[in-house]
């Protein structure tokens, strides 16, 4: 009787098992992914901008992917320093893959370890270390990008993509970091960090005039500070 009642256990769990697999295939676009915000592993907390920084620049790069659903800033954000099953947090975004990774700064060397994991088992595809001097940061983006769009390719079948999805925005990298750094502040989403945030924006601007994004994200700062100083 034990037996009959262990193998009729087994075969609804199997069952189970299959129905949701299937169900969930149905649900979730096999092509999606969540990049979750990269871990700050360097001496210094203060470069928490810089980490969060290349996980903004790697949700920008994969979203020009034709055919991936990426998701956004906003939704991934939220699972900043909360230790969860990737298998939950992918149920909870509705996405196939999620990029989970972490950023060691250290002078003007740069190390950043990514790894793709599927949501559907919790196991993974692909890992890889990428050990560069900060003035490649915008190649090492763009090689990192590169390198998940195959991953993803290879596994769930045809994208289209260019040749490279990240271009170098200015040669200038005081410029861009002071640029990181503003848009850190900025979207703390208070007073007196917008405020911080666009100090570093006019610094940007300064080192490197001809590095456009500085300057919107200077007016969008000042036009918070207007409003909500008003408001308050």
């Amino acid at each position: 009787m034990s037996l009959k009642v262990g193998g009729s256990f087994f075969v609804i769990i199997i069952s189970y098992s299959y129905i949701y697999s299937t169900i969930r295939k149905k649900l979730i676009n096999q092509k999606s992914i969540a990049v979750l915000p990269f871990e700050n592993l360097s001496s210094d907390p203060e470069n928490e901008y810089f980490s969060d920084g290349m996980t903004e620049e790697i949700i920008n790069a994969l979203s020009k992917i034709e055919g991936l659903e990426v998701t956004a800033r906003t939704s991934t954000f939220v699972f900043k320093n909360i230790k969860k099953d990737i298998r939950h947090i992918g149920n909870e975004l509705g996405v196939e893959l999620v990029l989970e990774g972490s950023v060691r700064k250290s002078g003007n060397r740069v190390r950043i370890t990514t790894q793709l994991i599927r949501t559907d088992n919790g196991f993974h595809i692909w890992s890889e270390n990428f050990d560069r001097q900060l003035d490649d940061i915008f190649s090492l983006q763009d090689d990192v990008s590169l390198l998940i769009a195959e991953k993803i390719r290879e596994n769930f079948g045809h994208l289209s993509f260019e040749d490279h999805l990240v271009k170098s925005q200015t040669t200038n990298i005081q410029s861009y970091q002071a640029f990181l750094k503003g848009r850190y502040f900025l979207k703390k989403w208070n007073l007196h960090d917008i405020a911080k945030g666009a100090d570093y924006f006019e610094k940007s601007t300064i080192l490197d005039p001809n590095f456009d994004l500085p300057f919107f994200g200077a007016g969008l700062s000042y036009s918070l500070l207007g409003s909500w100083g008003q408001g308050n």
